[in-house]
């Protein structure tokens, strides 16, 4: 039953490989907004370090904002287009009926998106490490545990909005919608520190977006440290899981009539 399941994880991120959506959130997005802070800010901005904490560069912060910025896209944006025009074919339908059932096929949805968001941080991780040197303290084991919470959050918000019973355009711009705003409210793929002396009311917007509190978490864990959001990012963690159950109850994936 594993080797269908990698089978259907390489089917999956081969049909993922041939969309605009994943090169867009996978590849452009974090080397574009690396170049357009580097553009309006300054080319020495990455290489800086913040104030509070000594030896960490803002490349190092932004590595981590970019991290889970990508696994919030992907998740959110890529899969529930994805699961949505699948739906809208039939396809998850007669995935049901099959003696794999629909579940098997999430499953490897998640572990595509998973692996699609840590190749992006890898190939982001090693053109800035190559450019700006590696960060003094990193902790990559801390950081990927990180990501994958952000991913599973992300995952579970694209897996609903993908499942929900509108048409396939409808999901999509509702992902796109979700997207946009967690990505505003968060700082605009800015470390949110930055916004604290030039716009104050800002950061305090950044305070309470998920997805600025789910960056600090992998920030601090890229550290090897316990940021001190975990208590939110927990509570994420436990509303993707409702919101899987959720999903089940709302959309029909066994494909029964």
């Amino acid at each position: 039953m594993n080797g269908h399941l990698w089978a259907m994880v390489r089917v999956e991120l081969m049909l993922l490989a041939r969309s605009p959506a994943v090169l867009l959130s996978a590849v452009v997005l974090p080397f574009a907004v690396l170049l357009l802070l580097m553009l309006f800010i300054g080319f020495s901005f990455p290489t800086l370090e913040f104030g509070a904490m000594p030896g960490v560069r803002v490349i190092d912060r932004l590595l981590a904002e970019m991290a889970g910025t990508v696994a919030a896209s992907v998740g959110i944006t890529v899969l529930a287009t994805h699961v949505a025009d699948l739906r809208g074919r039939g396809t998850l339908r007669l995935l049901g009926r099959a003696p794999s059932g629909a579940g098997r096929y999430v499953a490897a949805h998640a572990v595509a998106a998973g692996l699609l968001v840590a190749g992006s941080v890898a190939l982001f991780a090693g053109v800035t490490f190559l450019l700006y040197g590696p960060p003094r303290s990193w902790h990559p084991l801390g950081m990927a545990g990180a990501a994958l919470a952000v991913t599973y959050c992300a995952f579970s918000t694209g897996l609903l909005l993908g499942g929900l019973r509108m048409p396939p355009a409808g999901a999509r711009v509702a992902a796109t919608l979700c997207f946009v705003l967690l990505f505003a409210g968060s700082g605009l793929g800015v470390p949110r520190e930055g916004w604290k002396g030039v716009a104050p009311w800002f950061y305090e917007i950044t305070t309470y977006n998920p997805l600025a509190q789910l960056n600090d978490f992998v920030f601090h864990a890229s550290l090897g440290r316990l940021s001190e959001t975990w208590p939110a990012v927990a509570g994420l963690v436990v509303a993707a899981a409702v919101v899987n159950v959720v999903t089940r109850r709302v959309f029909d994936w066994d494909g029964r009539p």
